[in-house]
């Protein structure tokens, strides 16, 4: 025996507000037909902006082309501003229609396309269901099911926050380039941040053999974790002869503290965020580093401090 689920649809009132919208639209336009466009196109839309604000979404329909004029007059439009996703087609069928029309003025700058349908006395809209991507006649037995369609704008919400959140991130600071004598804003010499005798001080608490080319610190504030003061975080470097670079990471108190704070840890992660290396500070501990270790040209990594729940990372390219 097999069993079919009926679809889940969503059918919304066209109430006086709906239809005084569609009517100032349709009053811009002057062809009959273009008029008739307008008014479905309205309608269609207003029922996908209901059910939109049910689900909780953030709607602007001032930047859709729909509500845009000159746009309206030139373009079969029908669209509707989501924020955090963009713009979502809303295309209105017939009762007696078998296939939605989409028009190519429709087939890019869209996240999606809900087909709606409208009763014949123009009292109610139904939502049908949707699709990722535009046809010109799309069967409408080939629609995804609107319950999909929740799940669907929580993934594109969440890969628009995602890339939002890349291109804010600062690019990987490029040790090789220092070596050159170019330097990210923020990091300074040793002798800026703690003193006249602080390039003494880290050459010899490091119990390696290490004699770097190149120094530069940053100040790293944990906030109220370490009651508004910064630590520093001095990264040492040198240029082998076959062309890698050798490199130091250590952390010591701010200018005016003598030790680090209990379990601070300082740690060394591989381009996918695994640990490669990690030293944690004890009581009176007034500087921690990690082994020194050696990468090659386009080696990444990144150095994080972190104290309880908060942490700093700081990204690296060699």
């Amino acid at each position: 025996m097999s069993h079919t689920t009926e679809p889940l649809l969503f059918t919304v009132p066209l109430s006086f507000e709906a239809h005084s919208l569609a009517q100032r639209f349709q009053k811009q336009q002057s062809p009959t037909q273009k008029a008739k466009q307008v008014y479905l196109n309205t309608l269609a839309v207003y029922a996908v902006d209901f059910y939109l604000r049910c689900l909780g979404y953030e709607l602007n329909p001032e930047q859709s082309d729909s509500h845009n004029p000159l746009l309206v007059k030139f373009m079969d439009v029908a669209d509707l501003f989501v924020k955090q996703l963009g713009k979502l087609e809303c295309r209105p069928v017939m009762p007696e229609d078998e296939v939605c029309q989409i028009p190519p003025d429709v087939w890019s700058d869209r996240v999606g396309y809900v087909v709606v349908q409208i009763s014949r006395t123009l009292k109610q809209a139904t939502l049908l269901g949707f699709t990722q991507a535009a046809e010109a006649e799309l069967p409408l037995s080939q629609l995804r099911s609107l319950s999909e369609l929740p799940i669907y704008l929580h993934q594109i919400q969440q890969s628009s926050l995602t890339k939002a959140a890349a291109a804010l991130k600062a690019p990987p600071v490029n040790l090789r380039k220092w070596l050159d004598g170019a330097f990210e804003t923020g990091w300074q010499t040793m002798e800026d941040i703690l003193g006249l005798n602080s390039q003494q001080l880290v050459l010899v608490r490091s119990k390696t053999q290490f004699k770097p080319d190149i120094k530069r610190a940053k100040l790293i504030d944990l906030g109220m974790q370490l009651g508004e003061q910064a630590v520093v975080l001095p990264i040492a470097v040198t240029l082998n002869g076959d062309k890698t670079v050798n490199v130091l990471v250590q952390v010591y108190p701010g200018q005016e503290q003598t030790y680090l704070p209990s379990n601070l840890k300082l740690m060394m992660l591989s381009e996918t965020g695994e640990t490669l290396q990690e030293v944690c500070s004890r009581d009176q501990d007034n500087y921690i580093q990690l082994r020194h270790f050696k990468g090659q040209a386009g080696d990444r990594f990144s150095i994080q401090v972190a104290l309880g729940n908060v942490s700093v990372t700081e990204d690296f390219v060699l």
